[in-house]
């Protein structure tokens, strides 16, 4: 509205261009976007691949998957993204593949066009009980530091929703009490009975030290996925996806 007008559409329209870059990425793990149209300077219209197919989150319905199965979806890393969580993944309708979805568009057009004050805008966007420490200020600095690593503790968290069924740190309220829960305990513990295969591949994912991570290709290299072997083929990760 008035002084804000010209602003405001300017931020809108480097949004949208900014987003045209995901009309050009091509990979099998992610879905894709067909077309960005701006039809009307406050209408943003988005064309999509349709999927057949229902969330991960679905997929698991509270129960916990066998170690095949995560082993299967965990092959497929998704990243870099922002929104790593099992709602944000499809399984296709095979229950073989799986697609991610809400690739960052709603992020930056929130921020873009939502009138904040200077306090929330320092909040961390995404899922609660998929946020690295380092976004909650758990051990680092309180700045939010979206970043590969980030990615990395998402997508683990969703290893262990496979792995138990449930959310971690599904009871905490707050990102408050979630960075203290993360601060006092580290990741979430898998259930017993788990091999000593996936608690390794889980807790290199999950390193509250965000340095001490694994890149997506060391993790597509670890024994919980390869069996011991070496396989041929990688999938390649979404880090360079976009080059």
């Amino acid at each position: 509205l008035g002084d804000e007008l010209t602003s405001v559409s300017s931020e809108i329209h480097r949004a949208v261009e900014s987003e045209r870059n995901l009309c050009r990425l091509r990979h099998p793990n992610i879905v894709r976007f067909l077309h960005i149209a701006q039809p009307e300077p406050a209408t943003v219209v988005v064309f999509m691949e349709l999927l057949d197919g229902r969330s991960l989150e679905r997929f698991i319905d509270n129960r916990p998957r066998d170690e095949p199965k995560i082993r299967d979806f965990s092959e497929q890393p998704p990243v870099i993204h922002r929104d790593i969580n099992c709602s944000n993944i499809i399984v296709r309708a095979d229950n073989t593949r799986i697609k991610l979805i809400d690739f960052g568009l709603s992020i930056k057009l929130e921020q873009s066009v939502s009138h904040m004050s200077a306090s929330s805008q320092s909040l961390p966007k995404g899922t609660l009980n998929f946020m690295a420490p380092e976004l909650l200020g758990a051990g680092e600095s309180d700045s939010v530091q979206y970043s590969r690593e980030s990615d990395i503790w998402a997508f683990g968290c969703s290893v262990f929703q496979m792995a138990s069924g449930a959310r971690p740190f599904a009871n905490a309220k707050s990102l408050l009490e979630m960075a203290q829960l993360i601060d006092r305990k580290g990741a979430h513990a898998l259930p017993d009975g788990r091999s000593a295969e996936l608690r390794d591949f889980y807790s290199r994912c999950t390193a509250k030290d965000r340095r001490r991570r694994k890149s997506a290709q060391e993790l597509l290299e670890h024994e919980f996925l390869t069996g011991g072997k070496l396989k041929p083929r990688f999938l390649r990760s979404l880090f360079g996806a976009g080059q």
